[in-house]
């Protein structure tokens, strides 16, 4: 058989091609608001091994075809009536005997699944890294809630409940802050105290709830956005962090010679006066 065999295209390359090209429509269908099938080099490898799996079992089946008619009816029976039962645990998991029909794609399909999700969330947690003030929290999250309205205008109330939940852990967050600060301190003696080891845990605890109501928003840009939105997110952050962040921009210098015209037209108004 050589390589300008039609026979040879049509019984391995052509179902090859069609498995996978179905298989990648339908893996992103699924992947749609839980990940990117593309998020890191894991997911992608899975994704890429999910592909070749689908396609090498589009040829097995095709070659498999001529020698089914030999099979026993007893196996027949038997194989339709495992498809009958139910495929799913209590806890969603697929069960072995299907992964095994599946000849495992639907154990790397759950692998990817959870990478997809793995991945969103460790992209959201290291992008969060650097806000050490919850003020700066609060600045960054209300320009990502205004970013995400404008560009998902049918998701609005999702946005907006992330939003909300998320300023409700902040200000929980500075209240128990606030609260530490003024049990640890006097203001008429100046003495200050270490805190304890509960309002330790308190503080760090509602800060934490913080962060991950936070965190929860800008997973949602990670689902529902594109790749090319990571520079906008990334400036986002940056002027969030600056120092600059809770001030308005300084008005502009005035040229000179605009303060000489002013002040020769104020001097030939105080002579014509004069005059007068």
């Amino acid at each position: 058989m050589t390589w300008n065999h039609h026979g040879w295209l049509a019984g391995y390359v052509l179902p090859a091609a069609l498995g996978a090209g179905l298989a990648w429509v339908g893996l992103a269908r699924s992947s749609v608001g839980k990940g990117r099938l593309l998020g890191s080099w894991r997911s992608a490898g899975l994704t890429f091994l999910v592909l070749a799996l689908t396609g090498a079992v589009g040829v097995a089946a095709g070659l498999a075809l001529p020698h089914l008619a030999k099979l026993p009816p007893a196996a027949a029976g038997l194989a339709t009536g495992v498809t009958t039962m139910p495929r799913k645990r209590p806890d969603d998991t697929t069960q072995p005997y299907v992964k095994y029909m599946t000849l495992g794609l639907a154990w790397f399909r759950e692998r990817l699944d959870y990478r997809m999700q793995l991945d969103a969330r460790t992209w959201s947690d290291r992008f969060l890294e650097g806000f050490e003030k919850t003020t700066h929290l609060r600045v960054f999250v209300h320009e990502l809630k205004n970013y995400l309205l404008d560009r998902h205008p049918t998701r609005v109330k999702a946005i907006v409940g992330l939003f909300e939940e998320a300023d409700r852990a902040m200000v929980h967050a500075l209240e128990v802050q606030t609260r530490t600060d003024e049990a640890c301190g006097d203001v008429r003696s100046g003495w200050m105290r270490k805190p304890t080891d509960e309002e330790i845990y308190q503080c760090r605890s509602a800060l934490g709830e913080a962060f991950n109501r936070c965190g929860d928003l800008l997973l949602f840009a990670y689902v529902h956005g594109r790749r090319t939105e990571q520079p906008e997110l990334e400036t986002l952050r940056v002027k969030s962090l600056s120092d600059d962040a809770f001030h308005s921009s300084p008005l502009p210098r005035q040229r000179r010679r605009f303060g000489l015209r002013r002040t020769s037209s104020m001097r030939s108004d105080t002579a014509s006066t004069e005059r007068r």
